[in-house]
This record gives structure tokens, sequence and C-alpha cells, in this order.
């Protein structure tokens, strides 16, 4: 908004009025700049979409022959691209000089109702509409005329290049052409009755209601004569209006305009009125991560952050309870594993190769949000999701989606729909059945046909004719058919149109008209070229944005048509772009937003060929701010994943290996982070080996003990325990005392699963002692917490045993232990300006437990809740399932049984998706016991129970997470 504001002026207000936010003089400045735009955007196109078919029928007539047909055509387009150079500033507004709309009340009114909310789309938005209705009350047929004969002399400029046209070119008048060709009045009458019914679709989506409740951070550009698709669109409307599905999703490979079909329905069909709330979300775009819709959302429905995505989620959820709002989630697939790597807008026709966890969502809250908005009692919205996968969190489970959603496939269009279409693209010759014909060999696929219709319009010798399509070879299989379609609309190109295709496919996401003169070599003639490009549906232009864009299908296809030489030239030339507009520092930087020159930089000095350069950039100026500042860990797995060309199984192709040492260990620690540790394993296990080669022994400490950690969780307990004696081993050889120390308690840690208390025990004491010789606070903390845990797991043997002898003074024991841990994690605090908030986490989490066992409810309660925010607000995934966990206990102990199976069932998705093996066993421990106990379903309760002992059972022997497994083997044989 800043922006927009240092363009207008400084908006004013009066005390008298109260309303009056504009002064007279910038209001009329205001008026003219959109009406510029409205005239531009929507009056000389179809001036020009008339003209070019109706000057070129009537020159050619005039001049008596089709022997010029080619330089006609030609001239054609110079002239308006021209025109559209010349005449979008000066000249436009001395057309519209007498369109005023600042003494306008009605106008005035709409724009004083903006006081409260000013934002630019709003104001635009809401402008155009009355614009509209005061334009159309006053368009005329000589206006049109006006616009026809402003353009005839750029037309008759480009036709006296041709020799044979300069003896009789000054006889090319508008009168000359009307007199020869009464095409051109119908040309008219269809320019007015186009326009009318614009708007009187737009005014029968707005009549009466303002449009500024809808949100398009993200807009489509919608290219011209979306056809057919009317069972669609009932199905849309059908789902709309039934209360069964809030979630729609619509699945389809690439190029069957899912996105289209979208927007159509969204602009035509919805009622505001209905859905006075909506909002348009397309993960295509390049800031459009699903942490970005959190924020955006609610800064949208005006609901105040909250710090964390969970409880940003909750947010959501509770306004979709409170009010109707339409999502619509475009491109959903983009945040799904299969399709989330920076090389996603690459992907063309064929799809990629799925394994287990593909289509799984890379952010595990963008499941919980959809799956509740599902299920949730009382939600009023709906969401239409378009992807090219189905999310796994929806499958069918026998046959079935999960409650509350459904699926369909969007498919090829209709026959007759197909002709209609290929009709309006300017297939004027041929018949319905040839046409047809020529269809049917590309599938009906809808972007096939459009590249198809844009080859035959513009074909050289017979430009509108079907018979070109039948120079096209068709051999192959259907996906071999589409592509060649493809490959002849590239081919056909002129080599400079070639070029500037394929360099804005290097770009990832929408490219803005001024980005592409900065990098253009030709910049006299890039506007022509985009607008050929446009004609051939190769490329979108987005009027509303100015942003230029390529189906991923054509910007995959268009890339890959550059040699890697070309490919690596061209990204260096984007890097230097990016490096011009780059902030200096970091220093002002709050959002991801304020990063993308940087990130943009990055990619192309990866794309460029230079993987050192883009990891000293990376390093020095997006590590740190994206991962203490903004958290950002799942970007940090995209962009450092494209240094490793050869695989994750090899370490990044970097010269360095400290560099490479480095990069694996932050990409590890980022996929703990995300909830993904079997990936961060055998990074970990790299970086450990490059550290033994080149025999750094202190960082290798450092090393075995982050590998160990993660090892625990996924129950590598043997291997978790081998790496901290080595660990601890090398301490002592080298005289490490504050790591010695972490050796000995992450190996109690370890001891306390495989129920090994006295050596758990030893190995707590000595790295406590440790920590306190050296006054070290949060060393202390984190074993205190341990403890805690060792009297926990041993009072829950004792329940398995059924002897309680000792249970409860292990209940005290952890109660106190806790307590220890949280006093120490606050005089850390006392000590440092940040305090480390997972200390504080697992002292909540540990002694919420700990009350729990000893039956002191309220304090339980406000522990664990305590645990669970602060988890939630850092976006703690692995140990957020065992927070759940303990609240689904304590709503058990509370006879909350609904909430208790809730919560479980939340912490079962987490360990699932994640692959906490520990966490896992612990949580089907649960919910074999609320199977039995509650639904008295002894199958499932078996069932849960298996699985929990599958889990608990780790590496055998005396690597097993023995209280668990002890726990389902009791449970087993009393279901027998």
């Amino acid at each position: 908004m800043a922006d927009f504001v240092l363009k207008l002026g400084h908006w004013q207000t009066t005390s008298q009025t109260g309303t009056k936010i504009m002064s007279d003089n910038l209001f009329s400045r205001f008026a003219e700049k959109i009406i510029r735009s409205i005239h531009v955007e929507f009056k000389i196109p179809f001036i020009f979409g008339e003209i070019k078919l109706d000057a070129t029928d009537a020159t050619k007539e005039w001049w008596g022959g089709e022997q010029k047909q080619n330089d006609i055509e030609f001239a054609i387009k110079e002239a308006e691209a021209n025109f559209y150079r010349e005449n979008r500033d000066d000249k436009v507004a001395q057309i519209l000089h007498d369109f005023s709309l600042a003494p306008d009340a009605e106008f005035q009114k709409v724009i004083a109702g903006l006081t409260k909310n000013i934002n630019e789309e709003k104001v635009t938005w809401l402008a155009e509409i009355k614009i509209e209705r005061w334009w159309d009350e006053r368009i005329t047929e000589d206006e049109v005329r006006n616009g026809l004969g402003l353009f005839l002399p750029y037309l008759r400029r480009e036709l006296i290049k041709i020799n044979e046209f300069r003896d009789v070119i000054s006889a090319l008048r508008l009168e000359r052409i009307e007199e020869l060709n009464e095409k051109t009045y119908a040309g008219v009458r269809r320019i007015e009755t186009s326009l009318e019914k614009i708007f009187e679709s737009r005014e029968r989506r707005k009549e009466e209601e303002e449009p500024d409740f809808w949100y398009f951070p993200h807009t489509y550009g919608m290219q011209a004569n979306f056809t057919g698709r009317k069972a669609e669109f009932k199905m849309l409307d059908e789902w709309l209006a039934n209360d069964k599905h809030r979630l729609l999703v619509l699945r389809a490979l690439g190029g069957f305009g899912k996105s289209a079909l979208a927007w159509q329905w969204v602009n035509v069909h919805v009622n505001p009125k209905e859905y006075p709330k909506l909002i348009w979300w397309s993960f295509y775009e390049s800031d459009a991560s699903f942490d970005n819709f959190l924020t955006d959302t609610l800064k949208y429905l005006n609901v105040d952050i909250p710090q964390g995505q969970r409880n940003q989620v909750d947010e959501i959820l509770k306004a979709m309870q409170g009010q109707k709002i339409l999502f619509i989630l475009d491109g959903f697939e983009r945040i799904l594993r299969a399709y989330s790597s920076t090389n996603a807008s690459y992907q063309g026709l064929e799809e990629p190769k799925r394994t287990a966890n593909d289509s799984d969502c890379v952010n595990p809250n963008a499941e919980i949000l959809l799956k509740n908005m599902c299920v949730t009692q009382g939600i009023k919205s709906k969401a239409l999701m378009t992807t090219r996968m189905t999310p796994r969190f929806v499958e069918p489970q026998d046959t079935q989606f999960i409650q509350g959603c459904v699926e369909t496939e969007l498919n090829e269009i209709k026959e007759d729909d197909a002709v209609v279409f290929l009709r309006a693209q300017g297939v004027r010759q041929g018949t319905n059945r040839e046409i047809n014909e020529a269809c049917k060999t590309y599938g009906y696929h809808p972007l096939s046909l459009r590249l198809l219709a844009g080859r035959i319009a513009n074909d050289f010798d017979n430009p509108g004719d079907i018979i070109v399509a039948q120079t096209i070879r068709i051999d192959g299989d259907l996906i071999q058919r589409q592509h060649h379609v493809l490959q002849v609309s590239y081919d056909i190109l002129p080599a400079n149109e070639q070029k500037l295709l394929s360099t804005i496919a290097c770009f990832r996401s929408a490219i803005t008209h001024d980005t592409l003169k900065a990098i253009a070599e030709n910049k006299d003639a890039l506007d022509i070229e985009l607008h050929g490009l446009v004609e051939r549906g190769l490329l979108f232009h987005d009027k509303r944005t100015k942003k230029f864009d390529l189906h991923p299908i054509v910007r995959h296809y268009a890339y890959d048509r550059f040699t890697d030489s070309e490919r690596k030239k061209t990204h260096m030339n984007l890097a230097f772009h990016f490096i011009d507009i780059m902030p200096v520092t970091n220093r002002n930087v709050k959002t991801l937003e304020d990063l993308m020159p940087v990130i943009e930089l990055y990619h192309h000095t990866v794309r460029a060929g230079k993987l050192d350069d883009a990891m000293v950039l990376f390093r020095d100026r997006l590590a740190n701010t994206l991962y203490f500042q903004l958290g950002a860990y799942q970007l940090i797995v995209e962009l450092l994943r494209a240094l490793f060309l050869d695989g994750e199984n090899k370490p990044p192709r970097l010269k360095d290996e400290s560099a490479q040492a480095w990069t694996l260990n932050t990409l590890a620690s980022a996929y703990g982070h995300i909830g993904q540790p079997h990936r961060a394993v055998p990074l970990f296990e790299m970086v450990n080996g490059l550290l033994e080669k080149a025999g750094d022994k202190g960082n290798l400490v450092t090393g075995l003990g982050n590998v160990a950690q993660v090892q625990l969780v996924i129950g590598a307990l043997k291997a978790a325990e081998r790496n901290l004696r080595r660990s601890i081993d090398l301490c002592l050889e080298i005289a490490d005392e504050e790591w010695e120390g972490v050796g000995h308690s992450e190996l109690g840690n370890v001891l306390i699963h495989l129920e090994q208390w006295n050596n758990s025990e030893m190995e707590l004491s000595m790295g406590l002692s440790i920590f306190e010789k050296i006054n070290h606070f949060q060393g202390q903390g984190y074993t205190w917490a341990y403890c805690a845990l060792r009297f926990l797991f041993m009072a829950r043997k004792e329940v398995i045993l059924d002897t309680r002898k000792s249970n409860n003074e292990y209940r005290i024991s952890a109660i106190e232990s806790a307590q220890r841990a949280l006093e120490l994690a606050e005089e850390r605090h006392k000590n440092i300006s940040r305090p480390n908030v997972r200390d504080y986490i697992r002292a909540y989490w540990l002694l919420g437990t700990a009350y729990r066992t000893n039956n002191e409810l309220e304090k339980a309660e406000e522990n664990l809740a305590k645990a669970l925010n602060l988890c939630r607000q850092i976006n703690l995934v692995e140990v957020e399932a065992d927070i759940l966990l303990e609240l689904a206990r304590l709503s058990y102990a509370q006879k909350d049984f609904k909430d208790a199976q809730e919560k479980a069932s939340e912490a079962l998705m987490i360990t699932e998706r994640s692959g906490y093996v520990l966490q896992g066993a612990d949580v089907n421990l649960f919910l074999a016991q609320y199977a039995l106990e509650q639904e008295n379903d002894k199958t499932k309760a078996k069932q849960y129970a298996e699985e929990a002992k599958k889990l608990a059972y780790c590496d055998g022997g005396e690597y097993k997470y023995k209280v668990a497994y002890e726990e389902a083997e009791r449970l087993l044989e009393r279901l027998k």
C-alpha cells in the first residue's frame, strides 16, 4: 500500500466530513488512471480483434489479390504493436480528456466508503465497477469508429514499406475501407455487443455488492475464448450449494485447464451474496508458500496473527465456523512432496515417479487445516482444490474419501466445444468435421488445442485453414502427439521469439514487463515478440497484474530447448539482474518477501552452474535469517537440495569438502525440524565421514551427537548408543568437557528407553556433574528433564507389572526433577537475552506429564497447555506428538473421551508422516486402549497393539523400546 500512496499522493481527510479521502485534483488523477487502464485493457483489444480481420480482408480486396498476404499479415502485427506502445499514455489521455468522474456523486459515494480499509485492489476494483457503468451508458458507434480511425495511420505506416503499395497508399482511409467492405460496420456492432456482454457479466457478479470482500493476492492470466465446460460448471454449482462436502478436489494432469475452469467459475458463477468472503490462492506463484497463505488469510479476515503456524491454523478454522468463506487453492500439488522442489516449475507432461510419501504435504499444517475443515462440526466454509495429484490425507479408505471431501477428475473438452473453440481462435477455413478430426488427434486436450489453433491461425501459407493441421506429424501415442504440437508451435517461431520464450522459461514464475525490458537484448522488438507469443497461445498475459507467465508444460519444453550452455549463460545474465536489485544487507528483512531478490539470485546462480558461489550466497545471506529468524526450514530444504546434483545419497557437488560438510549439516538439521528424521540421518552420517577424513575431531564430536539424537526418535537405538559412546571417547581424547557432558546426558536418555535404569542414572549423574562444574545451565536443565523422564518410565513399568509399592515415589521424583529443569530454564533466561524455548517446552511437557500421573489434573492441564502453545509457536514438530498424546491421556482421565481420541489421532498423523518410531508406539498403545474400553472393538484394539509392538521392537534383542514393547505384549495377551 505504501508504494500506491506514493504514486497517488497523500490521502486526505477532513474533520468536517470525515469521509472525504482525496483532494479533487488527486481524485481526478486517480479516475483518469483507472479509465486509461480500462480503455486500454477492454476497449482497444476488442477493436484490434476485429480490425485485424476486417482491415486485412478489406485491404486484400482493395489490393485485389492474395500475393502479398504474408507482407500484409506482418504489417498488421507491426501496426498493432506500435499502436499499443505509443497510445498508453499521452494520446490515450488526450482521447479521454472529457471522461471526468470527479463530479459524479455516486462514484464519490463509493470511494468515500473506503476510509476504514484502504488498499489498492479494493480502490481499483470499486472504481472499475462505477466507471464501467458510466462508460456503458456513453459508448457510441462513432467512438468505436474513431478508435478504428486512430489505428489506420499505424497500418498505413507499415503497409507503405511494401513497394507495390507506395503509389496508392494514400487512398487507404477509413472511408475507403468502408466503401469496399461493409464488414467494418458489422465489426463495430460486434465490438459493441462484446463490450455489453462483458459489462453484463461483471454487473451480474457484482450488482449491488461491493466485491472488496473477495481477495485475489494472485490472479490467473485467463487467455481468450474460454469455451464449454457446462457439465463441470453445473457440478461446481451443485457442490457449492450442497452441504455434504466442504472440500472438492479437482484433479487432472497438466494442460486440462484446471485453473482456467476454476477462474471462470469464480468470476461468472459464484454469487458474492452467498459467499461474501473468497480467497484465490495460487501455489504456482513464487511467494505462495503455505506459510504465507496462513498469514495473508488471517490479515484478510482481520484476525490477529498468533505466533506459530499451528495456532494460525486454529484461528482460520475458527473463522471458518463463524462465516462463509470460499477458498480456491490452485496448484495444490506444489506443496506436495512430489512437486515441492525448486525444479517443480520445469515439470512437463510426464508425471514424476511416485513413492509412498510423495503425496504428503510438505507442511503438516496444510493437512491439519483441510482435514479439520472436512470433519469439524459447524464449519460454514468450503474449499476448491485444483491439483495434479491427490493428497494422501484425503485418499480413499475402502473406496471412500475422508468425510466431507469429494474428488472429481477433469477430462478433455467435448467435441462440439472443441470446434467452437478453434473457430473462436481464428480457424476460419474448414468444415466442422475436419476441425473435429484434428482435435480428436490430440485427445481434445485443451492446451494442445490452443497451441494447435495458434499454429493454424498464424500459418504463413494458409492462415486460419484447418488444412494446416494435416501437415503436422501425428504418429506416436496421445502424449507424444500432444508433445509434438508443442514442438511444432515452438519450431515455427522466428529464432528471436524462440529465444525470448526460452528466456522467460528460465524464470520460475510470472514475470513483469519491466523485468523483461530490463533483460531483453532487443528492447525495440520486445512488445512485438510478446504479442506474437501470446497470439500463438504459448504465453499468458495477465492484464490486471501486467505479468507474463507460461503454462508449466510450455515452460518445461521451452526451457529444455535451450542447450546447456545457453541455459547457463541466460541464468548468469538473470543473476546479474537480481544482483542489481538485491538489498545490500539483511538488516531490514522482516518477511520472506524481503528476501525474494536474494532467493532468485541464488536460484539463477545454481542454474548457471555456479554451485560454489550459490553456496556462499546461501551461507552469507540466507542461512541465519531463514533458520533462526523466520524458521523457514522447508524453504532451506528446497534451496539446498538444488546443490545435490547427484542425489542426496552423495555429497553436494561443491569443490571444498568443508563447504560440503556445512551444507550437509544444514540440510540435515532442516529435515529434522520439519519432521523428516529418516532423511536427516544419512546426511549427518555423510558429514561425519567428511569430518573423519579431515581429522576434525572437535566437530566430529558434535556430529556424532547430532546423528544420535535423530537416530533415537526413529528407533535406531543400537546406532545411537554406539555413536554417543564414541563421542564421549573422543571428548576424553581432546579434553572437550562440555561435549563430554552432552554425550553422557544423551546416552543416559537412550539407556532409559532400553530400561537400563542403573546405567542411565550413572550417565545422567556424570553429565550433570560436568555441567555443574562448568556452570552450564542449559545442560543441567535438559539433564534434569531426562531424570524426570527416567522416573516416569520407571513408574510406567510398575503399572505394567502391577507392582505399585514404589510407584508414588517415582511420580514425586519426576515432578521434582521436571520442576528443577524449569527452574534452570528460567535461570538461564536471566543470563542471556534470548531464551531457548525448547528448554521450556521440554520442562512444561514433563512437568505436566508428572502431574497427570500423580492425578493432579489441573496442574497437568496448565503445564501441558503451555508446552503445546510454545511448541506451536516455533513449529517444533519433533515433540508435538508427545505433548498431544499426554493431553489425550489427560482428557481421558477427565472423561472427555472425544477430545482424547481427537488429540491422539492428530498425534498419530504426525508420527506416521514423520516416521517417529518411539512416539508412534506410544500413540498406538493409547488408541488400542481407547478402542477396547470406549468402542468395545477388540479387532481395532488388536491392530493398534500389534502396530505398537512392531514399532517398539526397534533393533530387537536388548535394543527394544522396552516399556512400550512390554505394554503391547500385555495388552495383546488380554485381547486373546
